[in-house]
């Protein structure tokens, strides 16, 4: 590996010129500048953040730790929206995956602090709540589609309860007043705040809530976790009270409906609409008809992220930084994405 050393003997100049010339400093050539230059080329040297972090310069480095993150196709927006304000900013975009381990996400903030990053993104595949062990004093944490237990750090999460009443109220519009709801696990924080979303809408709209309607269409099965759903459907869509909507928990469990629906007769939309969530573009814009749901801003909430995460930092060394707590919360909505699997009643 080169040294600054070897790039002052290639160049014909003293370490310490390539040392000003490094940092910026005025008062040498442009000839000289373009000679260093070429000798960095030619040796592939870079000068080490870490060194340039401690003359007070930035290294320039932002850190994004996700769970599964970079193996979620549907997921992967977040990663996108990031690096896509690194590249703007001139920044670069260092990924760490922790496979859920603890251990690994230690590691990880270890090696990245020894990059001197700038600060760190902690972004998990589905929106959820996490713990965060260690402490974030110096090189800022922000929580990307999760909120810590604690509420010690700023984070940024889909507004599920929004998208929840989105979509119950284009049914609305439509006539629909027999709306079923099948959930995700009712564990997970988007389930709880969805459903308050779906209540909201009924009740702004006079309509009276049958819990019958409401259910998870998740199953605890390794192998297949809508494995109860065709036999839940058949039950559901009995009688004269049958719903003549669907919201689904996300796009996958919306596929899974409309061929167990196609199954037992019915057309979509003509006598039963279905709504998915996640705009996962694969299954919504394959499906025949295509599929009406709510999108999740994954590429602006690592936008986002990105932008806290360079400017965070820089504002607080100005004495600039704003009021906000560090529970700040903010949260963006998705939209709701019209296609061909709703009509009226």
């Amino acid at each position: 590996m080169s040294s600054i050393k070897d790039v002052a003997e290639l160049a014909g100049v003293s370490v310490k010129t390539v040392s000003r010339i490094l940092n910026g400093f005025e008062g040498v050539s442009e000839r000289t500048r373009a000679k260093v230059q070429e000798a960095m080329d030619r040796l592939e040297y870079y000068p080490s953040a870490a060194a340039q972090s401690l003359r007070g310069k930035e290294t320039g480095l932002v850190s994004l730790i996700t769970d599964h993150l970079t193996t979620t196709p549907d997921a992967f927006e977040i990663v996108a929206g990031i690096q896509s304000v690194c590249e703007k900013r001139g920044k670069l975009l260092l990924i760490g995956e922790t496979g859920g381990s603890q251990e690994s996400f230690q590691k990880l903030v270890e090696d990245f602090r020894r990059q001197r990053a700038q600060a760190i993104i902690f972004a998990t595949m589905y929106h959820r709540k996490v713990e965060i062990k260690q402490s974030f004093e110096r090189c800022p944490l922000i929580l990307l589609n999760c909120f810590d237990t604690d509420s010690r750090y700023p984070c940024i999460i889909p507004d599920d309860e929004q998208g929840g009443f989105d979509a119950t109220e284009h049914l609305l519009a439509q006539g629909h007043k027999r709306i079923a709801f099948l959930t995700l696990f009712e564990h997970m924080p988007a389930t709880s705040l969805r459903v308050r979303g779906h209540l909201r809408a009924l009740e702004k709209h006079g309509i009276e809530v049958d819990p019958n309607l409401i259910t998870e269409g998740v199953f605890d099965d390794s192998q297949d976790e809508f494995a109860g759903l065709e036999a839940l459907l058949k039950e559901l869509l009995k009688g004269p009270k049958a719903p003549t909507a669907i919201l689904c928990g996300n796009d996958k469990m919306a596929m899974r409906v409309y061929m167990h629906a196609i199954q037992l007769g019915y057309r979509i939309p003509d006598e039963l609409s279905i709504v998915g969530y996640d705009n996962y573009r694969m299954i919504a814009e394959n499906l025949v008809p295509k599929l009406t749901t709510v999108s999740l801003p994954y590429f602006q909430m690592g936008e986002l992220a990105a932008e806290l995460a360079i400017d965070g930092p820089a504002e607080k060394e100005k004495g600039k930084r704003n009021k906000r707590k560090n529970n700040h919360t903010i949260k963006i909505g998705g939209d709701l994405i019209v296609r061909g699997s709703t009509g009226f009643q």
